[in-house]
């Protein structure tokens, strides 16, 4: 397992959320404090939640009470602008994508006694289901199953988990406009309401500990409004030199055909996180739903863990012995049966189209029950939309991985429910099963002026009592009416009209154009979205919030990681009572952490994680027995010593601004005509097995022996060693020809620790004119490497 520095003391020692929701449009603050408690110089790194269809308005840092500004960049390019301010000595703040819900801070060279305070601010859509509006806010990541780093996670981005943290929040979220006198309930968290004008404020109950509350589940909220404040909408507004239109509306399809039969698949994890409330509710109401099919209807089960078990081999007719099959099958029914193999399981429920029945084929419809706990959500997604079929899913837990099962619904034309296990899962399956039983609609809407551009841009679900946003863009605002027209399985229609309006005056004019912007990102291609993402500003899988503070106190050496861990899910595994109160909870957790008796396996595994990364231990079947070998290569520590870059460096080459440095190196000549080839791949490959001595500020570097030996060419080794009798040390010629060679190799997938100790060593100990001349050489090689 990979292992990191375990922190000492708290770093992120308060975290609140504020908001407000006028009708379904909302904005979310969130502010997290990080301080330094300890005696040296550290770097915070922190993975956390956001609501899944949140989008990132604008940043904000206060670092020892100032007030500072930062820019979304270009990946790479803020990467390399962080990367740079930390061997530098500057403070500096990264902000990245860490996937879909999910984003990474970096605060670095945090001083001891220093505190950052960021805030992030986030639009989110909110999506009615009959006369309720879910507001799900997560506060931590359950483990997940499976490598994190081949689902596209860099090292620092993988979360680590720990039972000793404790990590709290406030909550002070307002609900205005038709909202204000909405009932307000939660399943999760003991909550108070208080009308404050025109206003109703949502809190955490008195009888929280000061007003906070654990970081261990989700936050779900939900609000019960009268039909007039579920009414449609359809706003447009500026943007740029165009416009763009949002419509928002809960379709009535109750005059449509009746239910016709199903293809039905029942897919259920029975993986060892879903033990406990999650498993029992899952099983009664799949009992329910059993009862409830039709006698056209064909059926199958399948159970999954660490490998998917089918009931039936095929689908079978919904007779008398199929029902008794199913239930007897269903009393049986656990969480033993390992890991969550779900692509596995997902295979076997597409290949129920072609099971040999005699009737006409149909779509399948699959019901999928999971807590979603799985890494590698993009593929899992793209399978299921090439398959044809439609999934309905439903995540079950205090922390769901809504990424994956809200992903699956929506490329598929399903429909995601999220189920906490306090509300009555049982019935909520079954409404959520209505959903899957219903006869199928699509929606076709007729604009005033035909758009650029519309959002989605393929198909969806479309559900009776449930939300459906559309966007589209225009050359100018348009006019006139919207005509919605919804069609049903039996071809009859339904028509009905919306005059747009102009965009209410207490939305800020940057917020639509913003959100419209996030929306299409993942549709476009990747230069088209990277552009539209600098242009909004927006934080993504191509762009970066970076914040350099180059006036502050300098740092004399790396910081030392301290990776924040998230606190376990309640729940998780069977592991505590989603029910109890934050005190008992945290109790509970150190009765454990102080037994003397052997943890039960759930547990120990779950301790085991305490500041690791998320990848369980448990590979996927398809990895085999061990890991690929570019993982195994790759680094397994983060340990960047202070310690090692503060001792004396007397023999040190003065910095690039001293002007004495200017005659202190020969003036070499390097022709990459003259150069034979050498292969590159091999040093990749060397370079890959050196990775936990590079990351490692306690090793020392490789020599330029070793360099030759592993093919780096000889002319170029020859001229390094030139450079060395003119007074460089080896040392800083052998990180600076490897940093400036894994620059132009986008770093071969060598950690971050490890690139970080080269550049710090480069830039500290050659001059800027130096290190221009030896990336002059490593251009030419690897330029004729390619050649």
């Amino acid at each position: 397992m990979d292992q990191t520095v375990a922190p000492q003391t708290p770093v992120l020692t308060a975290t609140a959320i504020r908001g407000q929701f006028l009708g379904l449009l909302g904005e979310l603050r969130i502010a997290q404090t990080f301080v330094n408690q300890e005696s040296v110089d550290i770097e915070a790194v922190f993975t956390f939640p956001v609501p899944l269809e949140a989008v990132l308005l604008g940043v904000s840092v206060r670092i020892n009470g100032r007030e500072l500004e930062g820019q979304i960049l270009a990946s790479q390019e803020a990467e390399e602008e962080y990367e740079d301010a930390i061997a530098s000595g500057d403070k500096a703040i990264l902000l990245q994508s860490a996937g879909p819900g999910r984003y990474t801070v970096n605060v670095g060279h945090l001083l001891p006694g220093e505190r950052a305070e960021l805030e992030y601010r986030y639009a989110l859509l909110g999506v009615w289901n009959q006369d309720s509006l879910r507001l799900l806010l997560p506060t931590t990541l359950a483990p997940r199953y499976g490598d994190p780093q081949r689902a596209g996670l860099a090292p620092h981005q993988i979360p680590g988990v720990s039972l000793a943290a404790e990590h709290r929040f406030s909550l002070a979220l307002d609900l205005g406009g038709a909202l204000a006198s909405a009932r307000v309930e939660s399943p999760s968290h003991a909550i108070q309401t208080q009308r404050e004008g025109e206003r109703q404020r949502v809190t955490l109950a008195a009888d929280h500990c000061e007003g906070t509350a654990p970081m261990d589940r989700d936050l779900v909220l939900l609000i019960h409004a009268e039909a007039a404040a579920r009414g449609p909408a359809a706003v447009v507004a500026p943007d740029g030199e165009g416009a763009l239109a949002w419509l928002s509306l809960q379709p009535d399809l109750k005059e449509h055909a009746e239910p016709a039969a199903r293809d039905l698949v029942l897919v259920i994890d029975c993986s060892g996180s879903m033990a406990g409330v999650s498993m029992e509710q899952t099983r009664q109401a799949l009992q329910t739903i059993v009862e409830r099919l039709l006698p056209s209807d064909r059926v199958n089960l399948i159970a999954f863990g660490s490998s998917p078990d089918a009931l039936f081999p095929t689908l079978q007719p919904a007779n008398q012995v199929t029902f008794q099959a199913l239930k007897e099958r269903l009393m049986r029914l656990d969480a033993d049966l390992g890991g969550t193999e779900l692509g596995a399981a997902l295979q076997v429920a597409f290949s129920q189209a072609a099971g040999g029945v005699t009737v006409e084929s149909r779509p399948l419809d699959i019901l999928l029950i999971t807590d979603g706990d799985v890494w590698g959500a993009e593929q899992l997604i793209a399978s299921a939309r090439q398959s044809g079929h439609r999934l309905f899913t439903v995540g079950v837990g205090a922390s769901v991985a809504e990424d994956l099962v809200r992903g699956l619904a929506e490329a598929t034309e399903g429909a995601c429910l999220l189920v906490h296990p306090n509300e009555r899962m049982s019935d909520q399956i079954l409404r959520h099963f209505e959903r899957l039983r219903a006869p199928r609609a699509s929606l076709t809407l007729e604009w005033p002026q035909a758009p650029h551009w519309s959002w989605p841009d393929r198909a969806a679900g479309l559900f009776a009592g449930d939300t459906l946003h559309r966007l589209a863009g225009f050359a100018a605002l348009p006019e006139g009416e919207l005509t919605l027209t919804t069609t049903g399985e039996d071809d009859r229609q339904q028509t009905q009209c919306l005059r747009l309006e102009a965009a209410p005056d207490f939305l800020p004019a940057d917020v639509l154009p913003r959100l419209a912007a996030a929306r299409r990102l993942d549709s476009l291609p990747e230069a088209e979205a990277k552009a539209l993402a600098l242009k909004h500003q927006l934080v993504s899988a191509y762009t970066h919030f970076v914040l350099r503070d180059v006036a502050s106190e300098k740092a004399s050496g790396l910081p030392e990681l301290r990776q924040v861990p998230q606190m376990l899910a309640a729940g998780w595994g069977g592991l505590g009572d989603v029910c109890q109160a934050a005190a008992p909870i945290m109790e509970c957790r150190q009765e454990m952490l102080s037994a003397r008796e052997p943890l039960p396996p759930s547990l120990a595994e779950a301790e085991h994680l305490s500041n690791v990364r998320f990848n369980l231990g448990r590979r996927s079947s398809m990895d085999g027995d061990q890991q690929p070998r570019e993982q195994r290569k790759k680094t397994r520590t983060r340990a960047l010593a202070n310690q090692a870059r503060a001792r004396s460096r007397d023999t040190s080459p003065p910095p690039a601004s001293d002007p004495d440095t200017a005659d202190l190196f020969p003036d070499t000549e390097y022709s990459g005509s003259t150069l034979p080839l050498a292969d590159i791949a091999a040093v990749h490959d060397w370079l890959l097995a050196q990775a936990a001595r590079l990351a490692d500020d306690s090793q020392p570097l490789p020599s330029l022996t070793e360099l030759s030996d592993a093919g780096v060419p000889e002319h170029l080794i020859a001229d390094l060693r030139q450079l060395q009798r003119a007074g460089a040390s080896e040392e800083a010629l052998v990180a600076t020809l490897l940093h400036l060679f894994l620059n132009r190799q986008s770093g071969l997938g060598l950690s971050r620790e490890a690139q970080r100790r080269l550049r710090f060593i480069c830039q500290r100990e050659l001059p800027d004119a130096l290190r221009a001349r030896i990336d002059e050489w490593v251009a030419a090689w690897c330029a004729q490497e390619v050649a």
